[in-house]
This record gives C-alpha cells, sequence and structure tokens, in this order.
C-alpha cells in the first residue's frame, strides 16, 4: 500500500523511465506490445516523396489564381485593345461611339482610367484618316481636347502625377498638330483650347526640367506655325476693319452653304456630314488669308475677291467644289490661289472656253497671198492656159507652212514598208550567205525605281499611345 511519504519520496532512475514510457502508450491511446510498435513507427522520418505527395495533394504547388477583374477595368481594357488592333487608328464610321464611351461610360471608370483613355482616343486620332479628324472636329471634339489638355497643365503645375500628365500633353499636342486648325479657329475656340495651350506655353519657358524640355519642342512649333498668319476679324482693332471683315466671313459662309444671296427665299444649303468641317470655321479662315494675301491697302481687291468665291461656291452645280473644301480636301489657301474659271462648275467653264476658242477665230485676220507659176509644183495654175486671163488663185501663208511641215515630217519618219520589211526567204543561191541579222531590239524592261515602303510609325508617339492604354 503506497502511502502520503512514498508519494514524497524521489523516484529513482529505473521508475522515471519506466513512468515516461507509461505517458507515451496513454497519449497515443494505446498500450501494451501494440503500443509500443506504433511509437516507433511515429517516430519515423518522413521521405521526400511522401512530403512532395503531400504538397501535391494539398494544392500548394498550383499555380496561383490570377485576381479577378473588375469590370469597370474590362471595360477600359475592351476600349483601348479595340483601337490597339487596328494600329492605334480612328475609323470615321467608329468615332461616333468612341466618343460616346468616353462621355456617358468612362465617368465611372474612375477619374484616373478616364483621363488616360481620353488621351489615348486623342492620340489616336492624330494618327487617324483626315476624314477622321474633320469628323472629331464636326462632332465637338474639340471641347474635349481642351478639356484634357486643361487638366494635364494643371498636374504639370503641382508635384504629384507629373510623368502622366506629361503624356497626355503629348497626346493632345500631337491632335493639336494634326488638326486643320489655324489662328482664326484656335480665336474661336480661345476659352476650350487657347487659354490651356496658352497656360503650357508659359509653364514651357520659365520650367527648368527634362519634361518641360521635351514639351517645349512642339509647343514651339504650334507658336511658329499660328504665328505666321495674320490677327483674325475678330482681333481686328479699328470697328471699321472688323465690321468688313465680319462681313466678308458672313459672304464666304453664305457661299459655302450654297446660299446665292442674302434674302430668306434663298434654297436652304446641304444639312452638315458628320465629316464636313463647320462653316463657320472655314470661312473665318478663309477670310483670314484673304486679309494677310491684300490687306488694308488693297482693300478693294480684298472685297472683290470676296464676292467672287462667294459667287462661285454658291452656284447650283458646284456641290463637289464645296464639298472639297468643307471635308478639308481643298486646303483655304488653295482655294484662294484659283481663279474664277478654277473656280466655276465644269459645265461653266466648257461653255467659256468655246466661247474663247470662237472668239480667237474670229478675230484673227490673214493676209493672203497670190500663187504664182512659178511658186513651184504646188501651183494651182494650169501651165497650158493663158496666164493673162486665169483668175488669181489665193493661198493662206500660215495653212501653208503648216502642210510643209506636215510633208516633211512624213518624209523623216519611217513608213510602213521600211519598219515592216522582212528577209527573203532562203534558197540554193542564197544558202551559203548567212543571211542578215535582224534588227537587235531592245525588249529588256526599263529599270525602274523601287517603290518606297510606307512610313515607320513614329515611335515617341508608340510609346505615349502604350503608356496611355496600359493600366494606371
Amino acid at each position: 500500500m503506497t502511502t502520503v511519504g512514498d508519494l514524497k519520496r524521489p523516484l529513482d532512475a529505473e521508475e522515471e523511465a519506466s513512468s515516461k514510457k507509461a505517458c507515451l502508450e496513454v497519449s497515443d491511446g494505446k498500450t501494451g506490445e501494440d503500443g509500443g510498435q506504433q511509437g516507433d513507427e511515429l517516430k519515423r522520418t518522413k521521405t521526400h516523396e511522401e512530403e512532395f505527395d503531400e504538397l501535391f495533394e494539398g494544392g500548394f504547388l498550383d499555380e496561383p489564381l490570377e485576381a479577378p477583374v473588375a469590370p469597370e477595368e474590362a471595360a477600359r481594357r475592351e476600349f483601348a485593345e479595340t483601337i490597339a488592333q487596328k494600329g492605334y487608328r480612328v475609323d470615321e464610321e467608329e468615332l461616333p461611339e468612341l466618343l460616346t464611351v468616353i462621355h456617358e461610360k468612362a465617368p465611372s471608370w474612375g477619374e484616373q482610367k478616364e483621363r488616360r483613355s481620353a488621351a489615348f482616343l486623342i492620340g489616336c486620332i492624330a494618327r487617324s484618316t483626315r476624314a477622321c479628324r474633320i469628323s472629331f472636329v464636326a462632332q465637338d471634339g474639340l471641347k474635349l481636347l481642351g478639356a484634357v489638355l486643361k487638366e494635364a497643365v494643371r498636374r504639370l503645375s503641382g508635384t504629384e502625377g507629373r510623368e502622366e500628365a506629361g503624356m497626355v500633353t503629348l497626346a493632345c499636342l500631337a491632335c493639336l498638330k494634326a488638326l486643320p486648325l489655324g489662328r482664326a479657329s484656335l480665336w474661336e475656340h480661345r476659352q476650350a483650347i487657347g487659354k490651356p495651350f496658352d497656360e503650357l506655353h508659359k509653364w514651357c519657358a520659365k520650367e527648368r526640367s527634362a519634361l518641360a524640355a521635351e514639351l517645349r519642342a512642339p509647343t514651339l512649333e504650334l507658336c511658329k506655325r499660328w504665328k505666321r498668319q495674320p490677327k483674325p476679324a475678330a482681333q481686328e482693332q479699328s470697328p471699321e476693319d472688323k465690321a468688313m471683315r465680319r462681313r466678308v466671313v458672313e459672304l464666304i459662309s453664305q457661299g459655302l452653304q450654297g446660299f446665292g444671296g442674302a434674302s430668306p427665299a434663298s434654297p436652304a444649303g446641304p444639312l452638315p456630314s458628320p465629316a464636313q468641317l463647320p462653316n463657320n470655321l472655314v470661312a473665318v479662315e478663309v477670310e483670314n488669308l484673304l486679309w494677310g494675301k491684300y490687306g488694308k491697302a488693297k482693300v478693294a481687291d480684298y472685297r472683290h475677291h470676296a464676292r467672287m468665291l462667294r459667287s462661285n461656291l454658291s452656284q447650283s452645280g458646284n456641290s463637289e467644289l464645296r464639298g472639297r473644301v468643307l471635308s478639308g480636301a481643298l486646303k483655304p489657301e488653295e482655294l484662294i490661289a484659283m481663279d474664277s474659271n478654277a473656280l466655276a462648275p465644269e459645265e461653266v467653264r466648257k461653255k467659256r472656253e468655246e466661247a474663247q476658242e470662237k472668239a480667237m477665230r474670229e478675230s484673227v485676220v490673214e493676209e493672203l497671198i497670190p500663187l504664182h507659176l512659178q511658186d513651184g509644183d504646188n501651183s494651182a495654175f494650169d501651165r497650158g492656159a493663158d496666164l493673162n486671163t486665169a483668175p488669181v488663185v489665193w493661198v493662206s501663208p500660215s495653212k501653208e507652212k503648216e502642210k510643209a511641215k506636215k510633208e516633211e515630217v512624213e518624209e523623216d519618219s519611217p513608213s510602213q514598208k521600211d519598219a515592216l520589211r522582212m528577209l527573203p526567204p532562203p534558197t540554193p543561191f542564197t544558202l551559203s550567205t548567212p543571211a542578215p541579222a535582224p534588227p537587235t531590239v531592245d525588249v529588256s524592261t526599263p529599270e525602274m525605281m523601287a517603290t518606297p515602303g510606307p512610313d515607320d510609325d513614329d515611335e515617341d508617339e508608340l510609346s505615349v499611345l502604350r503608356y496611355l492604354s496600359a493600366p494606371p
């Protein structure tokens, strides 16, 4: 029987070992001989194959699953990939839908994604066709361009996000360079584009950084192009000159609309097409160039040229010319360089040419000369006739010269018989002598110049577009 004193007695070495073994068996849930065998199995170290199998079955070696893409980011990627698949260019037919996405859906993507997507579209329009750029201006794309440029210039003046703002500004400058905008058009949109561009110009002048140096070159290029043009009518200082120039703008605008006069009974012009510039925008550009050509010193010529443009543009048969001017195919500087005959419709030009030829024939008076016997074989006199009683034959000197030249040309040119001369067939008498070799004719294909390949894409523009199409 175990007493309290036995419990307080310290255990010897043998008793301590047996106690530990009993505790191990109890913790394993089994005792006896079987329990001791299982305890030995627990102490065995696992092999590498067993550890690999456990990791494989547990899925630790599987590739990590991609995080689910948010619906806004998926929509933004789809928008960018649609344009990138076409070489970072926009089709004219798809432009209205893309602008709708920017105005209506892009705001839900987040401010940064909306800003980059709009700048991406603007940069791609700079690389698109002329019809697409014209359609962009006609669909109030300049307001979008001005808003994006204004926000980019504001962020350039700050301290955060300047790299992204620089990329957005480069895309806007590339679009401004590609659009058919002159100084007069820029003044018409001075609130949307003029003021942000002036702020950008001032920032580039005072900032001393690599980013400012990169933006300074395209900004100065646009400034030089616009400064070479005269001031628009709205900036005229003299009230008389300003009123006169505005009347000329109205005249040219009426001609572009197909109005023959300022009366209300004039037929309405064609409705504007998405691929045509607004009439007032083209009219201010044409008037600005006219004023720069004549100036205040030649006001009479300036007015006469403006009336001539209105008269020819407003003709019913000149719809094709009006379409070429409004679509940008015929530039304003090319339009003012054309005279009245070039501006007239094709039917009117044909009638004018026929009338001029008829007038020339009637106005030419040629002095005829008599033809005598000693004039040679071409004499119209009979050698046996009485020269005293025969009538005098009058001939035209110009016709005689043309006839003589024609005969000289016929004599100098080889006849068809000589050109197609064939060698006689071989006979027993000519077998010994070799037949003369036919004249050698160089039938080799003339050397042609290699057709130049398409121009390589500008790497700078592509790098900007790739940056703007990437997720922020």
